[in-house]
């Protein structure tokens, strides 16, 4: 599949990309997230796994929230560390991720594989293809350490230390290279992650649309048509919130002194008539996404 880079320029084009959702969607997480794994290995696991649902539906942004706002849950640093360093490009993260407990089973984690991890330090040929690169500065130079074969050097001075977005390219045999923004990218480079301090409310203030998941809900079966007509009816990000392995969000909210009605949106059962007792986060999150990627891309 190739993309145009329209906005850009009609002679650059990208060999491989999604395209952002009209509507960008963020993710609410409690930090308990595989607070019941047996091991910090089972633990790095599924927080890889969770990535990659994330990565897979182009969400946009993860925000960690705290059940207990008063007495946060240390393993949000876990979750956010292995978010960034996942994905982070392969080829930048002995740079900027040092050995740590936490990362000790970084080894098992799956592939992101989004379009800022190419696979070669060779450009495409007569196409382009996004890469995540490093700004060093060596001597009174400054350069981009991008994973090909040799740095690139900036005519401007840059942060050093700073990632920055980039097109790469061969084209008619000579390599080309082309900075971009990444908040003007109209591509999926990526989940942001953040750790929110306040409560659900606080959490949630900044959306103008948000649903919360629950099994207590509405059937999307009653309710998908109606939240496709928001979800495109809405200029800021949709907010899609997710309970913990011991606690919905009813139980998560009346515990910080709230009714979820006065919270949310709306209030969805993404998996109506499941066939076991619970269903896990991540499997909740597998659900509920594939869905909202359904209704999002008719």
């Amino acid at each position: 599949m190739v993309s145009h880079l329209s906005d850009l320029s009609s002679t650059y084009r990208i060999a491989w990309a999604p395209r952002k959702f009209f509507t960008p969607i963020h993710v609410l997480l409690p930090s308990s997230f595989a607070g019941d794994a047996a091991h910090p290995r089972e633990k790095t696991l599924r927080i890889g796994q969770l990535c990659r649902a994330l990565a897979i539906f182009r969400v946009e942004k993860l925000v960690i929230y705290h059940e207990n706002p008063d007495k946060p849950d240390p393993s949000a640093k876990m979750i956010k560390l292995i978010f960034d360093y996942m994905n982070t490009a392969p080829y930048l993260r002995k740079q900027l991720f040092p050995m740590m407990q936490e990362l000790r089973f970084a080894g098992l984690l799956p592939p992101l594989n989004i379009a800022t991890h190419p696979s070669s330090e060779e450009p495409q040929k007569e196409n382009f293809e996004l890469r995540e690169g490093l700004v060093v500065k060596r001597g009174s130079a400054y350069f981009v350490e991008a994973g090909m074969s040799k740095p690139i050097k900036l005519k401007n001075p840059r942060r050093p230390g700073s990632k920055i977005l980039l097109l790469s390219g061969k084209i008619r045999g000579r390599n080309k290279v082309k900075l971009i923004s990444r908040t003007k990218c109209q591509f999926f480079v990526g989940t942001t992650t953040a750790i929110h301090q306040g409560d659900l409310r606080e959490a949630v203030k900044p959306y103008s649309y948000s649903i919360a998941t629950s099994k207590k809900g509405t059937s999307i079966l009653k309710i998908a048509e109606e939240i496709k007509t928001k979800i495109k009816s809405v200029e800021t990000p949709v907010c899609i919130a997710f309970g913990s392995y011991k606690n919905g969000l009813h139980e998560i909210a009346e515990a910080q002194g709230y009714n979820l009605k006065e919270l949310f949106s709306d209030i969805v059962n993404f998996i109506p008539e499941q066939g076991v007792r619970t269903v896990r986060t991540e499997e909740a999150v597998y659900a509920t996404l594939a869905i909202l990627n359904y209704l999002l891309s008719q």
